[in-house]
């Protein structure tokens, strides 16, 4: 049995649709019961709360690989490494982690560091483990349609190019990784087949959605001024600057072979991605 910790997510919900066809048995943790549902049609469900650790050994019951993502927050390092202690006083044989490109407990950055801390505390615990690093997500331009449908994509990018990947490509890796020991132990940087500018992804957009996009450089005090008008937390507003600091310096303008690795086929590419889900940018 599989438990996918942060099933409501972008990769999460990818993760059990990919483990529905593949017939695995898995179950889900939730809070929010109605809402798990909602989003992800008929699961097992396991009740559990990262808050709440006295919860989480009934939900590990029987489980031999467990999925872990939680959403970006300050309270990421200790939902985390909570729930590792009890999947490793559970019993459990693997855990899949989904960080991020670049993480590491010393990084400058807010995002990779709390990424880097939950990884050194599993590391710690001696437990089975495999960790996915996932570049920038195509699934994140969706956030944008409003502005794109006004035919602008506004983003503090500069003209760097950075690795962006499907996290349809994302699952199919959790699962493969999930399902056998034969990647325990190591690390895995997923990204599209190519690196991609804003410009770039402006320019796809137009193609496929047949209308004007233009991709915006914006300065990042007005970005940050846009997010919080938005009402982005200030702490989110500044980790994502932080994060698109990272980009514009070169650092993540790379493309690995892990999805091929793991998966056995290319990465989508932008393209493939925008086509699949053109009616949401309609």
């Amino acid at each position: 049995m599989i438990l996918v910790a942060g099933a409501t997510g972008k990769v999460g919900r990818e993760l059990v649709l990919e483990l529905k066809t593949l017939k695995v048995p898995f179950k889900v943790l939730v809070r929010d019961a109605a809402k798990a549902k909602s989003l992800l049609g008929p699961v097992e469900l396991a009740a559990g709360d990262f808050n709440v650790p006295e919860t989480l050994a009934a939900a590990l019951a029987g489980v031999h690989a467990a999925f872990l993502l939680s959403p970006a927050d300050p309270r990421m390092v200790g939902w985390e490494t909570t729930f590792a202690r009890a999947a490793k006083k559970a019993g459990v044989k693997r855990l899949v982690k989904v960080s991020a490109l670049g993480a590491d407990a010393k990084s400058p950055i807010a995002l990779g560091r709390w990424h880097g801390e939950i990884e050194e505390e599993i590391k710690r615990l001696d437990l089975a483990h495999v960790i996915l690093r996932p570049a920038y997500f195509y699934q994140n331009f969706i956030g944008l349609v409003p502005l794109i449908l006004r035919g602008v994509l506004p983003g503090p990018m500069g003209t760097a190019r950075f690795a962006m990947v499907d996290a349809r490509d994302v699952a199919a890796a959790a699962a493969e990784t999930l399902a056998t020991p034969a990647h325990d132990g190591k690390t895995f940087v997923l990204t599209g087949p190519g690196s991609l500018s804003y410009a770039d992804a402006a320019a796809v957009l137009a193609k496929v959605l047949g209308r004007p996009v233009a991709y915006s450089d914006t300065p990042p005090a007005a970005a940050r001024e846009h997010m919080l008008s938005g009402a982005y937390p200030p702490w989110l507003a500044d980790a994502l600057l932080e994060l698109a600091e990272v980009f514009r310096s070169g650092k993540a303008d790379l493309a690995t072979d892990a999805v091929k690795t793991l998966t056995g086929r290319e990465p989508r590419a932008f393209e493939t991605f925008v086509r699949a889900h053109k009616s949401a940018f309609l």
